[in-house]
C-alpha cells in the first residue's frame, strides 16, 4: 500500500496544479464563448420547476468549459433554475456564466482520460472502509486505486470523513471520485457516470445532515 500512496501523491501533486489553472482560465473562456453557445436537442419541461430544460454547450474551441451533461441552464430538475444568483433564473446570461464558470468549473475536464477516470474500463482494489460517506454515522477511510484495463494507467483517490458533531464533520476527498459500488452498475448510456472526475476537497466543518 505504502508504494501506491506514494504514487497518488505525486499523482495528485503534478494534476492539482494544472487543474487550477484550467479552472481560473474559464472566467476568461466562458464569457468569451457563450455568445457563440450552440442549442442541441428538443425541450423538455423541468422536472420540478417551471419552465424547459435544453442542452445549451460552447462552442468546440471552448469544450473543456462546457458541460455535456447539464448544458449552461443547469439541471433537468430545474434547482438552478429556481435558485441561481439574484433570483435571474437558467436562461439568463450571467446564470450560465455563474454555471460554468464557477459553479462546475472546466467540467468537461472529467471526460479526459487525464482528469477523469473512466470507470467501465478500470479494475479496482481499496484499502479501509467500502461505505464512506459526508452523512450522519456513515463516515470512514478510503483509499482507492483504479487501473484502467487496456493502458494499465493508474487512478488514485483518498475519501476520509470525521464526524465530530452530530450534524458536522471533518470531510477529506483528494484525487479521483470512484467509489467500489460503482464497478457494480451498469452505466452505458449515462456519460456522466461511466467517467469519476477528479476532486480537491478539504473540509473541517462540512454540515452532513
Amino acid at each position: 500500500m505504502f508504494k501506491h500512496f506514494v504514487r497518488a501523491v505525486i499523482q495528485w501533486l503534478l494534476l492539482f496544479p494544472v487543474r487550477v489553472v484550467l479552472i481560473l482560465m474559464g472566467a476568461l473562456v466562458v464569457p468569451l464563448a457563450l455568445p457563440f453557445a450552440r442549442t442541441l436537442g428538443t425541450a423538455v419541461p423541468f422536472t420540478q420547476a417551471p419552465g424547459n430544460w435544453q442542452l445549451v454547450v460552447l462552442p468546440a474551441w471552448a469544450w473543456l468549459w462546457s458541460n455535456d451533461r447539464d448544458g449552461a441552464l443547469g439541471d433537468k430538475r430545474g434547482w438552478w433554475h429556481l435558485n441561481a444568483p439574484f433570483d435571474l433564473g437558467a436562461y439568463h446570461w450571467f446564470s450560465k456564466l455563474w454555471w460554468l464558470a464557477l459553479r462546475n468549473p472546466a467540467n468537461n475536464m472529467r471526460f479526459t482520460s487525464l482528469f477523469g477516470c473512466p470507470v467501465t474500463e478500470c479494475d479496482y482494489r481499496y484499502w479501509g472502509d467500502e461505505n464512506v460517506e459526508d452523512r450522519p454515522g456513515q463516515g470512514g477511510r478510503r483509499f482507492l486505486l483504479a487501473t484502467h484495463k487496456p493502458t494499465g494507467r493508474r487512478y488514485y483517490g483518498f475519501y476520509g470523513v470525521w464526524q465530530w458533531s452530530a450534524t458536522r464533520a471533518v470531510v477529506v476527498q483528494i484525487g479521483f471520485k470512484g467509489e467500489p459500488k460503482d464497478w457494480a452498475e451498469d452505466y452505458t448510456g449515462d456519460l456522466s457516470r461511466q467517467w469519476a472526475g477528479m476532486t480537491f476537497e478539504i473540509n473541517l466543518f462540512k454540515d452532513i445532515s
